[in-house]
């Protein structure tokens, strides 16, 4: 076949009714979130591991405890934020990645096939992902506080609700992300240059409050700067729901709007791949 010729790619999912079709999809979930696992494990080492998602967030928060003072409420955002730039970081280089890599390693067309839906087998990747998140995000958090001082005085009802928020919100990030890297085959590329505007929009290292007007209007059409915002009042000040309000409603219609947006993005991406027969070329 050509490379250019355009045809359509029919695969036929076997998937039982009812409490049977759910069983399935969480032993799909299951089986790739192990898989990713142990990939990752084998890929990176413990080694590999501890160098990219440990040392270089110790480093940053050292050399920024130097820029802002440790005594600053800057610095204390600052080691807060980057402790939940983790699920940031998951959403852009994970989860945008996804596909993109399972075709250089080609396997991306069996996935597709597995009599199962398509969000059963990224769940579980993406649950990988999000597990190294949290483990990284927790080393932050006792790192910049045996290190630097920087306690929690958490005000857990209001920050469970906007850490919840901030994930489903990034979720739906991801599978725009996701679809767009498997539509252009260049995901990596991608997922810089969108690290690159987020370093600068989304409130990673300083308030998106803090903006000059002409940074601060664009931020605000997103949903990071909210997120980290948010979680940084509930966590380190015991802000309530009142207090955060501002930030939870915005961020809660992101949280609702980006994962049935990322969703119908990620099926007509790949739809149109599919149809120009392109799903495992690279």
């Amino acid at each position: 076949m050509q490379p250019n010729a355009r045809v359509s790619s029919i695969s036929t999912n076997v998937r039982p009714a009812g409490a049977s079709r759910a069983r399935l999809e969480a032993q799909a979930a299951l089986a790739s979130w192990r898989a990713m696992t142990a990939e990752r494990l084998h890929h990176m080492g413990i080694s590999g591991g501890l160098a990219v998602w440990l040392v270089f967030p110790m480093i940053s928060i050292t050399a920024f405890s130097i820029v802002y003072g440790t005594d600053s409420g800057l610095f204390r955002y600052f080691v807060v934020a980057q402790a939940a730039n983790m699920l940031v970081m998951n959403t852009i280089f994970w989860v945008g990645e996804i596909l993109d890599r399972e075709r250089v390693k080609g396997t991306l067309v069996s996935l597709f096939l597995a009599p199962c839906s398509r969000f059963a087998w990224l769940s579980g990747f993406i649950l990988a992902g999000v597990a190294e998140t949290l483990i990284v995000s927790s080393a932050v958090l006792v790192f910049g506080y045996f290190a630097f001082g920087v306690g929690l005085n958490p005000n857990l009802p209001a920050l469970t609700v906007a850490v919840a928020l901030f994930a489903m919100a990034l979720w739906g990030m991801g599978l725009i992300f996701s679809g767009i890297g498997l539509l252009i085959k260049k995901s990596n590329p991608l997922a810089n240059l969108v690290h690159t505007g987020l370093l600068l929009l989304g409130g990673m290292y300083f308030p998106v409050a803090e903006l000059p007007d002409f940074l601060r209007y664009p931020a605000r059409a997103l949903p990071v700067g909210y997120g980290l915002q948010a979680i940084a009042d509930s966590a380190l000040y015991g802000a309530g729901f009142r207090e955060i309000g501002s930030d939870l409603v915005p961020l809660a219609g992101f949280a609702l709007a980006l994962p049935v947006c990322g969703a119908l993005m990620f099926n007509w991406m790949e739809r149109k791949v599919r149809v120009w027969g392109e799903l495992d070329l690279y």
